[in-house]
């Protein structure tokens, strides 16, 4: 399973968990309205320094074989929880939401996904979470008003197999005193 397709899976697990839409930050699309979860990938592989490790499996005939190398690298993905200061009728009524505290709410919801209510769904989209960092402010300024946001990093180990077709040696045959 290729790296987009595991984090794709955890995406749409954190999605569930919160109950807002989370974004591929950068895109150009008009903007959701809030509150919603924005993230980049900041590194995809990082390396853990090893040589990995090789197997040989059988390829598409009898006679290839491929060659796996597999390592269990890190990826850092940043989460930044979005809000901004809103007023909205409820039932005849003005309800205040101050986006400060919608953004760090929900920036703490998705922590205690990737560090403990998540879990199942991380090591079923293939990770395991290594660090989580604290949340802290990130806001914007929006126009004419500030973009309420609150984010933290989180680094996630998993395992990355790469396959190689390579042929089958042969014996040499000795013909006389002249290998062939």
């Amino acid at each position: 399973m290729s790296f987009v397709t595991k984090r794709n899976a955890l995406i749409s697990a954190l999605h569930k968990a919160v109950g807002v839409p989370v974004l591929l930050a950068s895109q150009v699309q008009p903007e959701a309205e809030p509150p919603f979860i924005v993230y980049s990938v900041t590194a995809d592989y990082i390396p853990d320094g090893g040589l990995g490790n090789y197997s040989l499996g059988e390829g598409a005939t009898q006679d290839d074989l491929v060659e796996v190398r597999e390592e269990q690298p890190t990826a850092t993905l940043s989460f930044t929880a979005c809000s901004v200061n809103r007023c909205y009728d409820d039932k005849g009524s003005q309800v205040q939401v101050l986006g400060a505290d919608e953004a760090l709410e929900l920036a703490t919801l998705a922590q205690g996904f990737f560090l403990h209510t998540g879990r199942d769904a991380v090591a079923g989209a293939g990770f395991v979470v290594v660090d989580v960092t604290n949340a802290t402010s990130r806001d914007a300024l929006e126009l004419d008003e500030m973009g309420r946001r609150f984010g933290f990093d989180v680094r996630l180990r998993y395992t990355r197999a790469d396959a190689a077709a390579i042929s089958k040696l042969e014996k040499p045959t000795i013909k006389g005193n002249v290998k062939e």
